[in-house]
Order: C-alpha cells, then structure tokens, then sequence
C-alpha cells in the first residue's frame, strides 16, 4: 500500500511524481471485465471506472492495495474508482471483499443501475456513496 498522494506539493507526496502541478500525472482508466463470480481488479490510475458485463449472478470484487510507499504504481491516496452495474432480470448481489471498507453487500434491483464509488486512504479502499436508479 502507498501512503503517498498523486499531488507532488502536498505533505507526503510521491517524489516519482516530481514538482508537477499541473494534473498532468492524474491518469484514467475505464475497466469493462467479462462477468465472473469473483472478479480482481488491479487498480494503478487516478481515476478508473469499471463497468463489467450485465450481472448474471452474484459477484465478489477484490482490489490490490498497492505494494508499498516506494512505489510509483499506485494506489495512491486519493484516488477513486467508481462501478457503473447493471443486472439481469433478477436483482444480483455485489460484495466487496479484499482491499475495500464497505457497509455491507450491494444489491442491484432488477431492471435498474447500481453505482459506488470508492477513495483509497492508503490501507484500503473507503466506500464514498451509492445509488440505484429510480
């Protein structure tokens, strides 16, 4: 895990990232992985969405929490990654398990769209908010 930050003028920040701010070294990644009953998630960008395949079962998500301070592969403090869900026509079950803090499972009702989102505190990834549509 990196306790650092992608912001080079904030306290603790990364020195791979240099003197930038310029938001420059914010980068974005958008994940479409086939459907799986576990799916692991290698998040490295500033920014990543993940929009998997429709739902057709439950699923489990885990994420990697970096491989240490030294490091310039992310995680880093602050960054955040938003699931976009959709299910089948039956309401399916999203757990959250290694690497993420979360209030419990998430269930997305049938017909209808499901998305949390999540901010890395430097040990795990905390859930932020979450939404089904109406």
């Amino acid at each position: 895990m990196s306790t650092l930050s992608r912001f080079p003028l904030s306290t603790g920040a990364n020195p791979f990232f240099k003197k930038d701010n310029t938001h420059r070294v914010l980068t974005g990644d958008f994940q479409t992985p086939a459907f799986a009953s576990s799916i692991a998630l290698n998040l490295s960008a500033f920014e990543t969405i993940i929009q998997p395949a429709t739902l057709t079962g439950a699923v489990t998500f885990t994420a990697n929490v970096g491989d240490g301070a030294a490091s310039e592969n992310g995680p880093f403090v602050g960054d955040y990654v938003q699931f976009l869900l959709q299910s089948d026509g039956t309401t399916r079950t999203v757990t959250f398990g290694t690497g993420f803090a979360v209030n419990g499972t998430f269930a997305v009702t049938t017909g209808k769209y499901g998305s949390i989102g999540f901010m890395f505190n430097g040990t795990v990834w905390v859930e932020l908010s979450r939404v089904i549509t109406a």
